[in-house]
């Protein structure tokens, strides 16, 4: 019996003792809990502000290009639009204001991600082009006003290119699996190059039949290739665009 009694108050002094460490060791884990899970709240919150804040620098940058593409469409329009209001220039002035130009535009691709530096280049380089060549009206005799009437031509056909490349650029690619390429915007584009290669050979004779500086003439010959290679280049994307058939239009 007295043993018993000893046992029984062994057991109650080590459960007095017992239940201070256990609950301590619980609040400690509790507390633990609260603190990863803070730590986790706090990592997701931060990746989601890096996450937005990474958008936000997307957005920046995209916004930036797309403003400096602008600036220089905008920018050589006023150029064109300048010319129109100035004369006697010499070709050493020509000349200069086309390696303003170019130089503008180079700086400009700088900002502009790979898959479009090559479009937007083309696009401008035939836009400075046309600039150069509205420059030596006064500068090239009796085709001059010819030269620069063909020129701006030119110039009022980009836009209409302009819009027809970005449909073919940006068709759906499931799209384009089951159905092909743009056939209608393919075929536009198609007219306007071979309205645009009329006009480049009536450039051509233009220019081999008149009389004119060596310079002049070298300058003139200079614009004319840059507009002949642009053609090759959409000529080649809408022949692409137009033997994309698709699976069901290779089916048929």
């Amino acid at each position: 019996m007295k043993k018993c009694i000893i046992v029984l108050i062994v057991l109650v002094v080590l459960t007095t003792f017992a239940l201070p460490v256990f609950a301590s060791k619980e609040d400690s884990e509790i507390h633990a809990g609260i603190t990863i899970a803070a730590a986790n709240t706090r990592a997701a919150s931060s990746g989601e502000q890096e996450r937005g804040q990474g958008a936000d620098d997307s957005v920046t940058v995209r916004t930036t290009v797309r403003e400096s593409i602008e600036a220089l469409r905008q920018g050589t329009v006023s150029g064109i639009e300048e010319v129109k209001n100035k004369s006697g220039r010499t070709i050493a002035e020509v000349r200069e204001n086309h390696t303003k130009s170019q130089e503008i535009l180079n700086a400009t691709l700088r900002n502009i991600s790979s898959g479009d530096r090559d479009r937007i280049k083309n696009e401008n380089e035939v836009r400075i082009a046309v600039t150069t060549l509205l420059d030596t009206e006064d500068l090239s005799g009796s085709i001059g006003r010819n030269v620069s009437a063909i020129a701006r031509d030119f110039n009022n056909s980009a836009g209409s290119i302009r819009k027809l490349e970005d449909r073919i650029q940006s068709r759906n690619s499931f799209v384009r699996l089951l159905f092909g390429g743009d056939q209608e915007a393919a075929r536009e584009l198609a007219t306007q190059i071979a309205r645009n290669n009329a006009s480049i050979v009536e450039l051509q004779q233009l220019i081999k039949g008149a009389t004119l500086e060596t310079e002049v003439r070298a300058t003139m010959e200079d614009q004319v290739r840059i507009l002949l290679q642009e053609q090759e280049r959409l000529q080649q994307l809408a022949t692409r665009e137009q033997q994309d058939r698709g699976i069901f239009g290779r089916s048929g």
